[in-house]
């Protein structure tokens, strides 16, 4: 590639690593932002080829690790015929999130914990259990986000990908990409040779492929034949490696507020006389479900989706892709608004 200029490159040195990422800058929603991993009506199967970036410049990690809640939710909060289940950022678990505007205290971990010393206190098998049951319910678990480029859709920019580590089968792209990186490392030692499978000059894209009968179980993850730089044009490299969207701008949290009419199972409205999250129950109770207020508020909402999507299909709800982009299929993401 000539006079290679030296970008932030992924380190494998800082494949493990505690992350410390800087504050996020505000970008709009955008379904370019994420990685579809959906498959379409009719598919049975599906493959998407990936480069990743490093996720931390400083450390060159291509990975940072969060922690989420998939917990239930009211029926209402998802599409009708969809399981009712939502993952949401823990606040108290999750270190690189503005904790002056969200907390730092967690409802859901609130409630793990509460159960969990209930049933230490239990004496009754059939309770003791169904308080282990709770608690286990709202356990936070182990996330990773990725950041990448999708092979084929160059031209849409930097995407992000985000899914949970499976402790028992480790078989999600985490455990799946690092296994694969020692591999192609060890096999290469035997040559006498240095090789780095996520090297941003000279790697290998990623060949992620899902299948629809593979109920829970992770995309199939294997890397290319070839080595390749992430691209042949040297600003269009430093362009994706310094872009300026963090994954706290795309996967954004809810506050201790909303959060804990979720574990209620009541489901948040924003009351803005008041500047705080409410029962939507109550509050149609007492300013009527059909007030000037709620329909402002839901024409607003529908203007502000039409605005965030106009350059992709606007027929596409938030909701439908956000929850298809996670692993588990049963849950899905709350969106940014």
């Amino acid at each position: 590639m000539g006079n290679q200029i030296q970008l932030p490159n992924i380190n494998p040195n800082s494949l493990v690593f505690e992350d410390e990422v800087e504050k996020p800058v505000k970008d709009g929603f955008n379904l370019k932002n994420y990685l579809n991993v959906r498959l379409d009506e009719g598919q049975t199967e599906k493959t998407v080829i990936i480069r990743l970036l490093p996720m931390d410049l400083k450390t060159g990690s291509p990975f940072v690790k969060i922690h989420t809640h998939n917990v239930k939710v009211p029926q209402e909060m998802v599409k009708p015929g969809e399981k009712p289940y939502k993952s949401y950022i823990c606040l108290s678990k999750t270190g690189d999130i503005d904790h002056e505007k969200y907390g730092s205290k967690c409802p859901f971990c609130e409630m793990n914990y509460a159960a969990y010393k209930e049933s230490t206190k239990e004496t009754d098998p059939v309770k003791k259990k169904e308080l282990q049951d709770i608690s286990l319910s709202y356990k936070s678990k182990e996330t990773v986000i990725v950041r990448c480029i999708e092979r084929g859709k160059e031209d849409e920019g930097v995407k992000f990908w985000k899914f949970n580590i499976r402790e028992k089968d480790k078989q999600d792209p985490y455990n799946q990409i690092i296994k694969l990186y020692n591999m192609r490392k060890e096999a290469a030692k035997l040559k006498n040779k240095d090789e780095n499978i996520l090297d941003i000059y000279n790697g290998k894209d990623l060949i992620v492929t899902i299948t629809s009968n593979e109920g829970n179980a992770a995309p199939r993850i294997v890397d290319d034949s070839t080595f390749s730089p992430l691209s042949e044009n040297e600003e269009l490299m430093k362009e994706w490696i310094f872009d300026s969207k963090k994954w706290q701008d795309v996967f954004t949290c809810k506050s201790y507020e909303y959060l804990e009419l979720v574990s209620q199972m009541r489901i948040p409205w924003y009351d803005k006389s008041i500047g705080k999250w409410v029962d939507k129950e109550e509050y149609q109770k007492e300013h009527g479900a059909n007030t000037d207020e709620i329909n402002n508020d839901i024409k607003e909402a529908e203007e502000k989706l039409k605005e965030s999507i106009k350059e992709t299909k606007k027929e596409e709800k938030k909701s439908d892709f956000m929850s298809s982009i996670s692993l588990d299929n049963n849950k899905g993401d709350d969106l940014p608004f």
